[in-house]
């Protein structure tokens, strides 16, 4: 799978009907959009027939009986689940097929990873098949590209501020984000804003810790310590604000004094360029001992909400009330 990955292939939203179509990638929920909008494109034809089948219990002749022309249908759309599981009954049939494959049919298949099937993935590449990106989506500069497609493609619009909350908020699962959009698209009209996705999503334990962070940071304890209070009486766990007020303190303290573009800075850093753009932002009029003395006042945060005080949600709030009162005046 190595030169797959080094040439992951085009995105699902480009894909159109092929003969053969190789998902390759473990990212479920990027497979499943391109099998759905082959189903739709489908869908408009009524000579074609469609058939799913699972590499794994597959029974032999089952392939050549879905790619065959009937009395209802001059086409076939074929599509081909756990490929990363084959059995040997697959593996001999779809080698066949490959030999001659028909041009009016269409056959999608979807190879999680592994090498298991690594002759077949070799024809299916050497007999010129479309190969589509299901590769996971791990950095936050993907997931905003992510985003941001998802509500053009509906001919909407979106923020920079509200992707970025959106990301912040729901983008531990791409399937997850991609229903989010979905959500924000159906029930709102208009430009898609910070508040709007705030309405939303502001309530998650990811959000509202980096609405506190950044609160701090600016030296704004009001707005931070109104946040922290009403997501701790709705029962979020302090612990994972505390590490992102951590995460935000030491990227300051990466990129004060630095003179690099951001593009150069995120490969360094192992941030996304967005996130080294907002923390040079935020690092603006930052002292490096204050910052130093912002990670020793989190060090100690972070032992008494894990059990080292009594009262963590006072113990947060004197951290807040310390960034806030160390932060630069502008």
């Amino acid at each position: 799978m190595a030169r797959a990955q080094a040439n992951p292939g085009i995105s699902w939203r480009d894909l159109t009907p092929q003969p053969l179509i190789l998902l390759s990638g473990s990212e479920q929920y990027l497979a499943s959009r391109a099998f759905e909008l082959l189903r739709a494109q489908a869908a408009s034809r009524e000579d074609i027939a469609h058939t799913r089948l699972n590499a794994q219990s597959y029974e032999p002749g089952e392939l050549l009986l879905a790619t065959s022309a009937s009395l209802f249908s001059t086409a076939n759309l074929v599509e081909i689940h756990d490929l990363a599981s084959m059995n040997e009954y697959f593996l001999k049939d779809a080698l066949a097929y490959l030999k001659s494959p028909a041009p009016e049919n269409v056959l999608i298949m979807h190879h999680s990873g592994g090498t298991r099937g690594k002759k077949l993935l070799d024809a299916i590449k050497a007999a010129g098949a479309v190969i589509v990106n299901c590769q996971p989506v791990k950095k936050d500069a993907e997931k905003i590209e992510f985003v941001t497609a998802e509500i053009k493609a509906a001919k909407r619009r979106i923020t920079n501020d509200a992707v970025k909350a959106l990301v912040a908020a729901v983008g531990n699962s791409l399937a997850e984000l991609g229903s989010s959009c979905s959500q924000l698209i159906q029930d709102t009209t208009g430009t898609i804003d910070q508040d709007v996705v705030d309405k939303y999503y502001g309530g998650r334990v990811e959000a509202t810790a980096f609405k506190v962070a950044d609160a701090a940071i600016a030296g704004n304890a009001q707005v931070a310590l109104r946040t922290l209070r009403h997501a701790l009486s709705t029962g979020t766990d302090p612990i994972p604000i505390v590490a992102t007020l951590a995460m935000k303190v030491r990227q300051l303290a990466k990129v004060l004094g630095v003179n690099e573009p951001a593009a150069v800075l995120a490969s360094q850093l192992g941030m996304a360029p967005w996130q080294v753009q907002q923390a040079q932002q935020q690092a603006r009029g930052w002292k490096r001992s204050d910052l130093a003395a912002c990670v020793e006042t989190i060090a100690q945060t972070d032992r008494m909400v894990k059990g080292g005080g009594r009262s963590p949600g006072y113990a947060l709030e004197r951290a807040i009330l310390f960034i806030a009162g160390k932060a630069p005046r502008h």
